[in-house]
């Protein structure tokens, strides 16, 4: 198991460019969709938690998956699995381009990269609002957060605005459920 959990994040990290974002298609296909060692609700709530942790979220996922496959060990062989093939990706790069920042074959290749990962972003991002952002008051929780981190402000006030929104809907608004007798 904890060679698994390795050996998937390591090749969807080395194949994945553009950050955590780009590779959650990647993640959620290969532990739900062809492993189905992950529900997709169990998923949606690690996106969120990823998002909502300090960090890389990409790196924040692959330690909750880890952790909920194999605890401790398995949280460590995922972000390891995670973390190595930037880090190789890095050096690499370091170490080849150097002398062909300008060439315009190479600055070509990053800018359909670039483009490319906008679109696995961009993909995610409608996925996991089909399955997340249902109701009216969600969908504007959803657009104001956006509008917050349009002007600039940090993305946290973004997620403290909706959890404080969540939890004064929750006391004032919604009717808590009586039991029929």
């Amino acid at each position: 198991m904890l060679f698994s959990l390795f050996w998937s994040f390591f090749k969807i990290g080395f194949f994945t460019f553009g950050g955590g974002l780009a590779m959650l298609p990647f993640i959620q296909d290969e532990f739900i969709n062809k492993k189905r060692w992950i529900k997709e609700d169990e998923m949606n709530e690690m996106v969120a938690l990823s998002q909502s942790f300090p960090g890389v979220i990409a790196v924040n996922i692959s330690i909750l998956t880890g952790h909920k496959l194999a605890g401790l060990r398995g949280a460590i062989a995922a972000a390891v699995g995670t973390i190595l093939p930037a880090l190789l990706s890095i050096v690499l790069i370091l170490v080849c381009l150097q002398g062909f920042q300008e060439n315009i074959y190479v600055q070509y290749t990053f800018m359909g990269i670039k483009a490319a990962s906008a679109a696995l972003i961009l993909d995610t991002v409608i996925r996991l609002a089909k399955k997340t952002v249902k109701t009216q008051f969600a969908w504007s929780l959803a657009i104001l957060a956006l509008l917050i981190v349009m002007l600039n402000f940090s993305a946290a006030w973004a997620v403290l605005f909706g959890a404080v929104a969540g939890i004064v809907m929750k006391l004032f608004v919604v009717k808590p459920k009586t039991k029929k007798q």
